[in-house]
């Protein structure tokens, strides 16, 4: 009897994963996390995959939307990304091949998937003067929420809280 209770136990899990909306920790790929060869970010039928022939492809139940263009140039591949905003594509030499350009400086960030099929960086201030009256952190005006260690609070994307595993804050100025 124990024994089909503990199978019981063990098949809910992945029985509920099955039945369930996708995980939002499929479509997001932290900062000095990387995607390797055979690994997706997955929402829906959109999936984000790193290829055995070195392109990363965004695909829409199968049919290819946007690519890298990096076919054949390396194996072994990786997508990271990096803990500077920076996006990249590394063949196994750890050669860059391919590169958002989005480079801020030492941050926390975050490459989601998002259910408007898009595939966008978000996170680290890219500037801030540093006159805010109240508190630590940043001033934000229209900008993705900055990480910092002070006031906890969820953080929502597209409609979606994440779990970031950090602290994050919005510092108005106050007049």
């Amino acid at each position: 009897m124990a024994s089909r209770a503990s199978c019981f136990l063990l098949l809910a899990p992945a029985l509920l994963c099955l039945l369930s909306s996708p995980c939002v920790a499929d479509s997001i790929l932290y900062s000095g996390s990387s995607l390797y060869t055979g690994q997706s970010l997955n929402y829906g039928s959109y999936y984000l995959t790193m290829q055995s022939d070195c392109n990363l492809v965004l695909y829409d139940a199968g049919r290819a939307l946007w690519a890298t263009n990096t076919d054949g140039r390396g194996s072994n591949c990786r997508a990271a990304m990096q803990k500077d905003g920076n996006f990249v594509v590394y063949n196994g030499n750890n050669n860059a091949v391919w590169a958002s350009g989005s480079n801020r400086g030492n941050g926390n960030y975050i490459l989601i998937l998002q259910r408007d099929r898009n595939v966008v960086i978000y996170g680290g201030s890219i500037w801030a003067s540093g006159s805010n009256a109240y508190g630590t952190g940043v001033t934000i005006s229209g900008a993705p929420a900055a990480v910092n260690d002070d006031i906890s609070a969820p953080a929502s994307v597209a409609g979606r809280e994440l779990d970031l595993g950090r602290k994050i804050s919005l510092v108005t100025n106050r007049a």
